[in-house]
């Protein structure tokens, strides 16, 4: 990899997930595929993200899952390479309880969550995903009652969930980000609703304007995502230090938590079902969305490339077995997958 031509890479990241690349940099992952981590900093607006990539100033986003379909259908050079999260698993709380969602249909679902909206007119993928929980328990749209109780990072935001339950203005509240101290301290019950396949996280969205100025940058970074995920697995401890440590890097350390990444899988395909939930979302809030196929934003041989040559595997063989056993599924379905299909715009 040394005899490649050295790049610095520049990216912004969707929702905290910048763990991947702190890691990839400061292990030495990138320094040893001749990369180096110019520019590395967090934006709420994919709008701005999209128009950084766009012009090339930076060479990838961190995530960014809902908007690139629209792109897609506007002819934009959008792509993603690699998808090292394509399921979630949400909770809610209760008074009583419950065995699902489905519980409470007699007499009326009322929901405390966070905003659909933010305060820069972007969707929440986190409430996007809620609403699809919602109607997969068999509630047609409109039939259950939203409540929104702020911004997803708003301080009191976590605390006006819970008391939206407790004093019985909601009977449930997504409450996915709330500590288990918070929970067990609430006195309320947790439901843990069936895995819901879904691309999410930090996937490698860049363009092929870039792909094309930089030749070898694509597997170079899948690359780099595949080594942090083994380098993750077999050295937890030391990888949660990169992300605790604050020094002069010229970037924002985000910090996070290693489970971020040992959670991935280390070859990280998206799944079929994720990719059409996501570009499902997408629709329901973009009308150009259902211009564009599923399938035109991934291109996959890059990864595709690299798990062939067996390099993927020859790391798993260093993993001693507990480490592959205990990584084996990140995400198992409980129920089956499902792909959901709806037409409302939201």
């Amino acid at each position: 990899m040394q005899d490649n031509p050295p790049y610095e890479l520049r990216a912004m990241y969707r929702a905290g997930h910048s763990e991947f690349w702190e890691v990839a940099d400061k292990a030495g992952i990138l320094a040893k595929l001749n990369l180096s981590l110019k520019y590395l900093e967090g934006t709420d607006d994919p709008r701005e993200a999209e128009a950084n990539l766009f012009s090339g100033a930076i060479d990838m986003i961190c995530g960014n899952h809902i908007t690139p379909y629209m792109w897609i259908a506007k002819g934009k050079p959008i792509v993603c390479i690699a998808s090292p999260s394509n399921g979630v698993h949400d909770r809610v709380i209760t008074r009583e309880p419950a065995t699902s969602l489905a519980d409470f249909k007699a007499k009326g679902l009322r929901i405390a969550d966070t905003n659909l909206v933010g305060d820069k007119g972007i969707a929440n993928h986190e409430r996007l995903n809620h609403i699809i929980d919602v109607l997969r328990a068999g509630y047609a749209e409109g039939e259950a009652t939203w409540l929104e109780m702020g911004d997803g990072g708003q301080p009191g935001t976590g605390d006006a969930l819970i008391d939206a339950v407790k004093t019985g203005k909601a009977d449930v509240a997504f409450s996915r980000r709330l500590s288990a101290a918070d929970l067990a301290a609430s006195g309320l019950h947790a439901l843990d609703l069936p895995y819901q396949p879904m691309v999410n996280g930090p996937t490698i969205t860049t363009s092929y304007e870039t792909l094309n100025k930089k030749p070898g940058i694509a597997d170079r970074l899948i690359r780099a995502m595949v080594e942090t995920i083994h380098y993750a697995r077999m050295n937890p401890e030391q990888t949660q230090k990169y992300l605790d440590v604050q020094d002069t890097r010229p970037y924002t350390q985000n910090h996070g938590r290693v489970e971020a990444i040992t959670r991935s899988p280390i070859k990280p395909y998206p799944s079929m079902e994720g990719i059409m939930n996501a570009f499902e979302l997408s629709c329901m809030r973009y009308e150009d969305s259902r211009d564009a196929s599923p399938a035109a934003l991934w291109d996959m041989h890059y990864l595709r490339d690299l798990d062939m040559s067996g390099f993927i595997d020859e790391l798993l063989q260093e993993e001693p077995e507990s480490v592959r056993e205990k990584y084996a599924t990140p995400f198992a379905p409980v129920g089956g997958a499902h792909v959901f299909r709806h037409s409302a715009t939201i």
